[in-house]
């Protein structure tokens, strides 16, 4: 082996011994091939001593020897090489061509943020590689913005572009994101809508003025003294804070809200407006009704509800008139017209007749005094005396309501319209017939005369009592007295006086007893029951049989003999039916009641033998 290695040695020191063409020659024979292209200026037998030493490989120390920055990073364990041990060889391998890689890593895999102290983030993730590494080093890039971009501002605002700038939005996008509180002059108002532009001209940033609104804005008022905060504010451009206090007409009420062009019609700066009196800036509606001056009436606080005296009109206000707005009687003023010269509230000419503003219900009945019925204190009625008549309007008449009597009139259908019309209440020759009211429960069998039997006086117009024996022509006596009116007088449903309906009878009820009481006799003694009964007591206490014939009869056992011995009930055909009875009409003949022991043997004449 030592052998071998004193012959390459000699080989070599004779090839440096030959002319440069042999040795590039010899060079070329014994080189594992050409060098890359950043390495070509070594290329050569004769620089072979740079990079390799004798008897070894191509040592670290020999590559950072030249590449004294990556040894200071290695050094340093930072960057790329922050944890190589190996050799440079184990990446960097030369000798593969001119155009042979001595850098092969995959820059999509590359960490730019963990593995450089320059994160890359925003705008600056989609960069590629070379738009900031235009050298074949990557260490030279600087991490300074001025080292890829324009210093639009040449170095006025120093090199922290950061403090403005944000990686995430192009670089020209910095309105809205720059914080202006930082600097000399604050942003409010309206100036935080301004464009950068609008003040920083010429992308000027240092020493534009703002001392002065006018360093900024054109004064439109040439005549005015002292600064424009007196009147304005950076919320608007707009006059708003006017304090109107320190001119010769102070606002209030209604005109602290009027926009300044309604009075102010030419800048306020050259002319002056009056306002000695209210005409000069509103137009008289009154057409020249009232000589005074409007404030007389009217007040700031709104040109409605003024404070008039209507006490010094021949028409006072007083009662439900008080609270009354004028429009309710001045209905041809009209102060909501849109065009201000065509308003008119001219209160002359009005009537203080009550029939002015009010609608007469009476239809002019009653004249046209409403005040000797009603009051402003209230319209609606609610009592009134009737001076006619008094004795009318007394008892249960007393609490009655104007209404129940005084109704509206029935509808009236015109032939030609068919619309129906209404009638007023009537209260003249207002009758005073009960039927006109009340309705005639007896369907015209008392005919009007209410009064006869009814008073005002009973609850109810009931009858407190009524005089059977002056009233009608059956007096009532006896049982009859205690008799109610309704066991005689009974409801049906039938043909009346007045029309075909339910009430209860009255007229033409029969006096004869079977018109209420039930013939017990069925017929056999007449309708004539006063011939033995009384009214006292219907019960018959006791009987004379009435006729000369019979006198012969009633003696000895028959005087002695009662009733029902002879008139025993029997069921016989009598008033047309039959019937169970006490039969009274029977025949003298022993046989009527007697058995005939002699069964007809001795003929029918009992009394040849036997005596009662």
């Amino acid at each position: 082996m030592w052998r071998h290695w004193w012959v390459a040695a000699l080989t070599l020191a004779t090839c440096l011994a030959w002319p440069r063409t042999a040795a590039a020659q010899l060079g070329a024979l014994v080189s594992p091939g050409r060098l890359a292209r950043p390495h070509a200026e070594l290329e050569g037998i004769g620089n072979c001593a740079k990079c390799h030493e004798q008897g070894r490989k191509v040592t670290a120390q020999k590559c950072l020897a030249c590449h004294q920055p990556i040894a200071d990073r290695i050094a340093r364990k930072v960057g790329v090489h922050k944890t190589v041990t190996t050799d440079c060889v184990t990446c960097h391998a030369e000798h593969a061509g001119v155009d042979g890689e001595l850098r092969p890593f995959d820059n999509r895999a590359f960490n730019h943020n963990t593995t450089t102290t320059f994160p890359l983030d925003g705008k600056h993730v989609a960069v590629q590689c070379t738009a900031c590494h235009t050298t074949r080093s990557y260490l030279a890039v600087k991490s300074t913005c001025a080292s890829c971009h324009t210093d639009t501002h040449k170095g006025t605002l120093g090199n922290s572009c950061a403090s403005c700038h944000a990686t995430d939005v192009p670089f020209k996008t910095v309105a809205g994101r720059f914080d202006h509180s930082k600097a000399s002059f604050k942003l409010a108002g309206a100036h935080a809508a301004v464009s950068c532009a609008s003040c920083h001209v010429n992308q000027t940033f240092r020493g534009v003025k703002f001392a002065a609104c006018s360093d900024c804005h054109k004064d439109p008022h040439p005549r005015s003294q002292g600064l424009c905060t007196n009147c304005h504010t950076e919320q608007s451009w707009r006059t708003r804070t006017i304090n109107h206090t320190r001119t010769a007409f102070p606002l209030l009420g209604k005109h602290e809200s009027v926009a300044c062009v309604s009075c102010h019609k030419q800048p306020a700066m050259k002319v002056k407006p009056r306002a000695d009196t209210c005409a000069a800036c509103h137009v008289d509606v009154h057409r020249g009704t009232f000589k005074q001056d409007c404030k007389s009436c009217h007040s700031e606080s709104g040109w409605s509800k003024a404070p008039f005296d209507h006490a010094t009109t021949t028409f006072q206000l007083t009662g439900k008139h008080e609270g009354l707005t004028c429009l309710k009687c001045h209905t041809s003023v009209s102060p909501t017209t849109t065009a201000a010269a065509a308003r008119v509230a001219d209160f002359r000419g009005l009537s203080s007749a009550c029939a002015t503003c009010h609608a007469d219900v009476h239809e002019a009945e009653l004249g046209a005094a409403c005040e000797s019925c009603h009051s402003t204190t209230t319209f609606r009625r609610e009592q009134y005396t009737h001076t006619r008549q008094t004795a009318f309007f007394a008892g249960q008449h007393t609490a009655v309501t104007c209404q129940s009597c005084h109704r509206p009139a029935p509808l009236s259908v015109p032939v030609r319209t068919s619309a129906p019309m209404p009638h007023g209440v009537k209260f003249k020759a207002a009758t005073t017939a009960c039927v006109s009211c009340h309705d005639d429960v007896h369907l015209g069998q008392e005919a009007s005369a209410c009064k006869t039997c009814h008073s005002i006086e009973s609850p109810r117009f009931t009858i407190p009592a009524f005089a059977h024996d002056t009233r009608t022509s059956f007096a009532l006596q006896g049982r009859h007295t205690t008799v109610a009116c309704a066991e005689c007088h009974k409801r049906e449903t039938g043909v009346f006086p007045a029309k075909t309906g339910s009430a209860v009878r009255y007229k033409g009820v029969g006096t004869e007893c079977r018109a209420c009481h039930d013939d017990v006799h069925r017929g056999q003694l007449g309708d004539r029951c006063e011939t033995c009964h009384q009214q006292v007591t219907f019960a018959l206490p006791g009987y004379k049989h009435r006729g000369s014939q019979l006198a012969s009869f009633f003696v000895g056992t028959h005087a002695a003999a009662t009733c029902a011995d002879c008139h025993k009930p029997t069921t016989a055909l009598a008033a047309g039916r039959t019937a169970s009875t006490v039969h009274y009409a029977i025949d003298r003949k022993c046989v009527s009641c007697h058995t005939d022991i002699h069964r007809g043997a001795l003929g029918p004449n009992c009394a040849t033998c036997h005596r009662p």
